[in-house]
């Protein structure tokens, strides 16, 4: 195991109907919020407004943004922290899904002088501004998924370059989370099967690249992505089932929060190559993900199958009895696409209306920009260069 710090200062208040708490807990943070939300799901359901009828009970002042899009925008983001600035708010709340939490980080840092947004995100350039300062941020997921509600990250578009990139600050980590999974009822299913499929993508990264002789990290990947695993399709055949929303929530929570890879350490190839990928073509998150997955694995088992038969005996209860190494960590691979079919997401480029390689050279070279740290490859297993980027991109067509 590696030597590691472990920080998390985020409050967590997790269970159902505890979104009953947020004038309360807004109270410690300021006197008037920015609530930062998407275009549809949590205002066509009443969630916004519940909020803010919430924080005026404690007496809180509020301003909506509700102009978030999915892949959010830099442009976006620096619009809503004038409109922060210009109104008086003084801490900001995430009410959403990834791209609305992710929005409220780089709210919150821009409307305390980081602008424009981009200018401290690393896509590449020599220099990146520093984030000095923050407005106290304050999440509440609607959809479990990309674990923004426990971590100091956020994932960025910038949509006049077609470049994704990620924004990070220790001072980001937001004060406080409140995860109620009443509020992910009403996702409509496609979120909830992509939500989920980026949280099994944020454990099994880790696993399969991290260092060896990490039992608790690598057991800790495998029970959180067995979870997903087992309440997914629960939550999709009954979206009003409390207890599979709280399992796939508190999931989320945990996936990217830092607690699952500490000590093991890993890379995130398949984020890289799904950052590029949506940033071109401005798909859901997940369902890249979901596309880019069983090529990555197909691409890289025999380069570190021993991990691969851990999965396939571990996560999905193959017997190794008689059979080799490679052949027990193929099936992890065929298991894998076992199961994106049973919920509908073992699709190709085609199904999303890509049909040809035309862009794959430019996405290959963005994702080695942005995340290769001035190398010719990407980490993994087996070294992801161009020329296998493009190969994997290939593969999903």
């Amino acid at each position: 195991m590696q030597n590691f710090t472990f920080f998390l200062p985020t409050k967590i208040i997790f269970g159902p109907g505890e979104i009953q708490k947020v004038g309360i807990e807004a109270k410690t943070l300021g006197e008037k919020a920015l609530i930062v939300t998407g275009k549809r799901s949590a205002s066509a359901f009443g969630i916004v407004n519940k909020v803010e009828d919430l924080l005026e009970k404690e007496g809180i002042g509020a301003v909506i943004y509700d102009k978030i899009e999915p892949n959010p925008r830099s442009a976006t983001i620096d619009n809503a922290a004038k409109l922060a600035e210009k109104n008086g708010c003084d801490f900001v709340i995430g009410l959403g899904g990834g791209s609305a939490m992710d929005a409220a980080k780089g709210i919150a840092a821009a409307a305390s002088g980081a602008t424009p947004i981009w200018d401290y995100i690393y896509h590449g350039q020599p220099i990146v501004k520093r984030i000095t300062k923050a407005l106290p941020i304050m999440e509440i997921p609607t959809l479990a998924a990309t674990g923004s509600e426990a971590n100091s990250g956020a994932v960025i578009s910038n949509w006049e370059t077609n470049e994704k990139a990620v924004l990070g600050s220790p001072l980001l980590f937001p004060r406080v989370s409140i995860i109620d999974p009443e509020l992910t009822i009403t996702v409509p299913k496609d979120y909830t099967i992509d939500g989920g499929i980026d949280i099994i993508c944020h454990v099994i990264e880790g696993f399969f690249t991290g260092a060896d002789n990490t039992p608790i990290q690598d057991r800790f990947s495998l029970s959180v992505a067995r979870t997903v695993m087992d309440y997914l399709p629960e939550a999709v055949e009954d979206p009003a089932d409390i207890e599979a929303r709280s399992q796939l929530s508190w999931s989320s929570a945990v996936a990217l929060s830092g607690m699952v890879g500490s000590g093991r350490g890993g890379a995130f190839p398949l984020h890289a190559m799904e950052h590029a990928l949506s940033a071109h073509y401005d798909i859901s998150h997940g369902r890249g993900l979901a596309l880019l997955l069983p090529r990555l694995m197909e691409h890289t088992y025999p380069a570190r199958p021993h991990k691969y038969a851990i999965m396939a005996r571990e996560l999905f209860g193959i017997d190794p009895e008689g059979k080799s190494e490679l052949e027990v960590a193929k099936l992890a691979v065929d298991w894998m696409i076992d199961f994106l079919q049973s919920v509908g997401r073992y699709i190709r480029l085609s199904d999303l209306g890509i049909s040809d390689e035309s862009k794959f050279g430019v996405m290959a070279d963005d994702t080695l920009r942005i995340y290769s740290r001035n190398r010719e490859y990407l980490d993994n297993p087996k070294p992801l260069y161009k020329k296998d980027i493009i190969e994997i991109f290939r593969m999903a067509l």
